[in-house]
């Protein structure tokens, strides 16, 4: 069961209840300023004028229309930059692949060059014993590749 002062409250803070508080808040103040208003006029003081802040509605329409174009131009220029910035993630990710596929050629013929030369060098005679000759060579390339005997 709900007392009388929840039930209020739940009343308070629903978006209807609050629209209709802030409609009587404003007709209020406008009640209140045409009393005053027409209090002065009638002691004999001068009523001001509506505040002219000098700006008309074409003025006003024109800087309205200026201010929705250059929103519009921020907006078009962040959507630019996130294509630019996919775009450059893109072209990221598509060198990383490329290398990777080089990476994985490149380990390939290694592998390729390894298998060729321990199937040299484990060859075998007749009667099982190991081939010399093909070792010799192994050897031989090593010490023309190696820079320490070349100079």
């Amino acid at each position: 069961m709900t007392t009388a002062k929840q039930q209020q409250n739940r009343k308070k803070y629903t978006k209807d209840y609050k629209l209709k508080e802030i409609q009587k808040s404003l007709t209020h103040k406008a009640r209140l300023k045409k009393e005053y208003l027409r209090a002065l006029k009638e002691e004999g003081y001068s009523v001001p004028d509506k505040k002219a802040d000098g700006k008309s509605k074409e003025e006003i329409r024109r800087l309205k229309q200026e201010q929705r174009d250059k929103n519009r131009k921020k907006l078009e220029e962040q959507k630019r930059g996130k294509k630019w910035a996919k775009k450059e993630q893109q072209e990221a990710s598509e060198d990383r692949r490329r290398s990777e596929l080089e990476n994985i050629k490149h380990i390939k013929s290694k592998m390729d060059e390894r298998e060729k030369r321990k199937q040299k060098l484990t060859k075998k005679t007749r009667t099982g014993q190991p081939l010399m000759g093909p070792k010799i060579e192994d050897l031989l390339g090593k010490i023309k590749g190696d820079d320490t005997y070349t100079k």
